[in-house]
């Protein structure tokens, strides 16, 4: 015989906690892993116009120009690019483009004064000599960048899903009652947070949007999930041979019924998910953003866990006490009819 939802409550509870428990110390000694966003950095980026074009040897010049600077300085590079700009009345002819170094952040502001200043003096001395192009426009700039995270923005997104989640719950309990809002509410909260500790555990490498997504996610799915088992235990409990069920079957045979639907639901949520979070990464040329499907796929997972095992669990003993407050509420009706019916006799 199997124990039924309620008998397993504990250990629901038990093995959420844990987890939570573990995501908030690692969030609070590590935070979470935002080793997908680029590191603070210093460039060196060097435009030039149409005449270095069109020059046959004019950019690989201006490149060597650069490097003998960066040998001379002592300095290296951690990454370079390249950028061309098109000419937007043809579409094709180029009309410049710009050379971009990537330091470390801990190279010092001397050392990248110097190399501005070096690089300046080699593209006079080179033009002079009639190495680089005469009449080239060619212009030096340096740039120290860091990240910065948006915190207003993630609040104002956190602030905005709780409201979400508010007006669902709303709807919950004007549709199915306040006990089904209730455990929903507690599912949805159990899920935002038991998805932040897996991400915060798991140390996958997220960029700073990530948390808000997994926390938006959990909650929807979460509530998506619970409303398919609140639609299935209202219509299962009007069903006569539900009345002679206690509040632990009536609610683990519903919850048996509503199981394909949670798997189908939560299936088509996840592919679409996946499908649009690689598209966005593919379109916005931010590759380290290919992670994103599966750090939504933790919420879905979850949900899933949470409407199948944890939420009708928790909804046993929330389901028995309205039961216990509508029996005596009829009860009492029942005896003010009576005694009016007998005043009036």
């Amino acid at each position: 015989m199997t124990k039924r939802p309620v008998k397993l409550l504990p250990i629901w509870i038990a093995v959420s906690s844990v987890i939570i428990l573990a995501g908030i110390i690692l969030f609070a000694l590590l935070g979470f892993n935002y080793s997908a966003e680029r590191n603070a950095r210093k460039t060196v980026e060097v435009e030039y116009d149409v005449v270095v074009v069109t020059d046959p040897t004019g950019v690989a010049m201006l490149k060597e120009t650069c490097e003998d600077v960066f040998k001379k300085t002592g300095v290296s590079y951690s990454d370079f690019s390249q950028t061309v700009k098109i000419d937007a009345s043809t579409g094709s002819e180029t009309v410049g483009g710009k050379l971009v170094y990537t330091f470390s952040a801990n190279l010092s502001d001397e050392s990248l004064a110097a190399v501005k200043a070096g690089i300046d003096t080699k593209i006079i001395e080179r033009t002079a000599e009639g190495i680089l192009p005469v009449g080239a426009d060619i212009s030096v700039s340096v740039h120290e960048l860091a990240n910065y995270h948006f915190t207003d923005a993630a609040w104002r997104g956190a602030i905005a899903v709780a409201v979400g989640a508010v007006v669902a719950l709303v709807y919950i309990a004007i549709r199915f009652g306040v006990g089904c809002a209730l455990t929903g509410l507690t599912v949805c909260v159990h899920d935002v947070f038991l998805s932040l500790g897996l991400l915060a555990i798991l140390r996958i490498p997220v960029y700073f949007f990530a948390p808000i997504v997994v926390g938006a996610v959990a909650a929807f799915m979460s509530l998506l999930l619970w409303l398919i088992q609140c639609m299935k235990m209202r219509d299962n409990f009007k069903s006569p041979s539900y009345a002679s069920y206690s509040a632990d079957e009536a609610v683990e045979q519903s919850s048996k019924s509503a199981a394909k639907a949670v798997y189908i639901t939560a299936a088509a949520m996840g592919i679409v998910l996946a499908v649009f979070t690689i598209a966005l990464a593919i379109a916005s040329a931010q590759l380290g953003a290919i992670l994103l499907p599966l750090v939504c796929l933790i919420p879905v997972g979850i949900s899933v866990y949470s409407s199948l095992l944890f939420g009708p669990a928790l909804h046993v003993p929330v389901k028995t006490a309205f039961d216990k407050i509508k029996f005596k509420h009829k009860r009492r009706l029942g005896k003010a009819k009576a005694e009016k019916k007998k005043e009036e006799n």
